[in-house]
């Protein structure tokens, strides 16, 4: 738990405020906010109110009283605003979300799951970007919130997001800042060590199922890059490099039982660049057969200790179809009566 002083730097900063500004708002001088923030002084306890709703927390925040729930806590309350959102719309998981912010505004994993939580509800819905603004705005606010808290997970997971994002709007400044905030990964991982732990210990089978799930997080993470590669070389008019690097991705993708789904857009993305109409087809197709299929990595050798759930890719169904509907990309696609028909075909669904 924060002291009072990193509480009120951590939430000026992540609000965007200077300590003129705060010190405006509660009539009192910047350098008083700055004796505050060393912990040099303390405010005083008429201030304490007026100072908590400035940072937009709660008292016992303030004073470092709140209680950070556990993970399944943090896994039901999560539960609760997906269920929510799905079965009664998005702004009543927005409601339920607000109300849990609210009771925990420091955790940074708790804010960190529920922005994800509703941005993915959001996409599997299929909403389009305007429909999604102004509720996305309050989930940058808790991912802002995540990057600065003491969470270490939460924090690289929401500034490695932010910085993508930067790039991804062209602010180049903001990237750095976010990047900057992310650990150099080391030159020997981590996982190494504690496989060796735990089977120093004689936890055979604990060290098996730590070494499982790390090669599924790095084999996601490979999967990725293998696709950011074929979208480089497509960028770069090369299309026999992208082509055999998608050729490469489909056969990753099947040696490791990852998802079939990524195999086959790793094939549509070069079939959509020369906009080949019968290739696009055969993968769409295949993609979206994939996605309603159930997929269980767990049952796979290279996972079956690792205790992975079951992937809930059906629900990623709607969220795709509307970008086929929409996308520039798939524009001369939309002149098919076959596409158009399959479309109608999963939109139904």
């Amino acid at each position: 738990m924060l002291s009072m002083n990193e509480t009120i730097r951590a939430r000026r900063h992540a609000l965007g405020m200077t300590q003129e500004q705060l010190a405006d708002r509660l009539g009192v001088s910047a350098p008083a906010v700055s004796k505050w923030e060393q912990g040099a002084s303390y405010p005083d306890v008429t201030l304490l109110p007026a100072l908590a709703r400035a940072l937009g927390i709660d008292l016992n925040t303030l004073m470092g009283f709140a209680r950070t729930p556990e993970k399944a806590e943090i896994t039901r309350m999560l539960t609760r605003v997906s269920d929510a959102a799905k079965a009664e719309g998005i702004e009543a998981g927005l409601s339920l979300a607000k109300a849990f912010a609210q009771e925990y505004p420091s955790c940074g994993a708790l804010l960190f799951g529920l922005a994800a939580t509703l941005e993915g509800r959001m996409i599997m819905a299929g909403m389009t970007q305007e429909e999604r603004a102004p509720v996305s705005m309050q989930l940058e606010d808790w991912y802002a919130r995540a990057a600065d808290g003491e969470d270490e997970e939460a924090r690289e997971a929401a500034a490695h997001l932010l910085a993508s994002r930067a790039l991804g709007r062209g602010d180049i400044q903001a990237a750095q800042a976010m990047m900057a905030r992310l650990p150099r990964e080391p030159l020997a991982a981590r996982w190494t060590l504690e496989t060796g732990l735990l089977l120093a210990r004689g936890e055979r089978e604990q060290a098996a199922a730590h070494v499982q799930k790390a090669l599924f997080a790095r084999a996601g993470d490979m999967q990725q890059m293998l696709l950011r590669l074929i979208q480089m070389e497509i960028d770069a008019a090369n299309p026999d490099r992208a082509q055999a690097l998608a050729d490469l991705t489909s056969r990753f993708v099947e040696l490791l039982c990852m998802h079939p789904y990524i195999g086959h857009l790793a094939q549509l993305m070069p079939a959509l660049a020369r906009k080949d109409t019968p290739a696009c087809m055969a993968h769409i197709r295949a993609m979206l057969e994939a996605l309603q299929t159930p997929w269980s990595p767990g049952a796979c050798l290279p996972y079956d200790r690792a205790g992975l759930g079951r992937g809930a890719s059906k629900d990623m169904l709607g969220g795709i179809v509307r970008e086929m509907e929409e996308s520039d990309e798939y524009a001369f696609l939309r002149e098919n009566a076959d596409f158009r028909a399959l479309l109608a075909q999963y939109c139904a669904k």
